[in-house]
């Protein structure tokens, strides 16, 4: 086994593990899926895709950037909105 087929095999496993924790997370600590727990599965779930799609050369450099640089802007567009009608009410 090589050392690509190890971080393939590890990405590649890391996207259920990360479903199955999230929701564990959420069954325990009695909250709901909220904005930000959807936002962390979608990445959870989409970067390891990524490398995984990179590294068998299906995409090139270039896509990888765009897609990185999308989830990062994903990430951070509704970071200070969201919080901002959060803590409206003054209670934060």
């Amino acid at each position: 086994m090589t050392p690509r087929d190890c971080i393939e095999l590890i990405a590649a496993s890391s996207i259920p593990l990360a479903i199955i924790a999230l929701f564990v997370n959420r069954w325990h600590s009695g909250r709901n899926l909220g904005v930000r727990a959807i936002q962390m599965l979608s990445v959870a779930m989409f970067m390891p895709a990524i490398i995984v799609l990179a590294m068998e050369k299906i995409i090139d450099g270039a896509a990888v950037a765009a897609l990185i640089g999308g989830v990062v802007g994903y990430l951070f567009a509704n970071i200070s909105e969201y919080d901002r009608t959060k803590y409206r009410d003054g209670s934060g």
